[in-house]
């Protein structure tokens, strides 16, 4: 078994989808839809005050009023909200957090750089690790998490980590009909805290 940062973090028994939403339209949707489609073996929160249901599925109005442990969290939230959502998150232990939420350093504003930093600094204070920001996050068919609801459901031994969300979700998509398919593949994006080199040392 490996002892590398990753491997604990990257099989979370529980899973919150902040901005989770009833609306086809949006991420929060897109990314909860597949842990009920597939058949995810830990528990989803979807979190979000408008909603007492998301998806047939107990909503909370934040991460903190969950229950019970949160091991992953999957924010779809503006980025001004991201503040907030680790200070919820400090609440429940949270060890990672895959930041879908963008308009960051890539945006090329000092402000959004800077709140980016924020970010880290809080998060490593908090004890969270995180993935991204602006990223599609985890593809990792045998425990059934994935980043889009059209993917191959078949594990396989290849590996790959991409700066690009959209990269990472066509090798997802793409891959198998060349008879490749993923252990894991992850969007890492601007590679706040882990970068390519943590994931391919990951993956060796």
């Amino acid at each position: 078994m490996s002892t590398h940062t990753l491997e604990e973090i990257l099989h979370p028994r529980s899973i919150a989808v902040v901005g989770a939403s009833n609306n086809p339209g949006v991420s929060g949707y897109s990314f909860t839809v597949p842990f009920l489609m597939y058949g995810y073996q830990g528990t989803i929160y979807p979190v979000n005050p408008k909603y007492s249901e998301i998806l047939g599925i107990t909503a909370y109005p934040t991460t903190r009023e969950i229950p019970d442990s949160v091991d992953h969290v999957i924010s779809c939230v503006p980025a001004a909200e991201v503040l907030n959502m680790l200070e919820d998150c400090s609440q429940k232990e949270v060890k990672c957090i895959h930041l879908y939420t963008a308009r960051f350093s890539e945006t090329g504003r000092s402000e959004s750089d800077k709140l980016e930093q924020e970010i880290l600094k809080q998060a490593r204070q908090r004890g969270s690790r995180l993935i991204g920001p602006n990223c599609m996050g985890v593809h990792y068919p045998r425990e059934r998490i994935f980043f889009g609801a059209d993917l191959s459901m078949e594990s396989g031994t290849a590996g790959a980590a991409a700066q690009s969300g959209g990269v990472a979700s066509e090798f997802a998509r793409l891959a198998p009909l060349r008879e490749v398919y993923y252990s894991k593949a992850i969007s890492y994006g601007n590679a706040l805290d882990f970068n390519e080199c943590d994931y391919l040392d990951y993956f060796s």
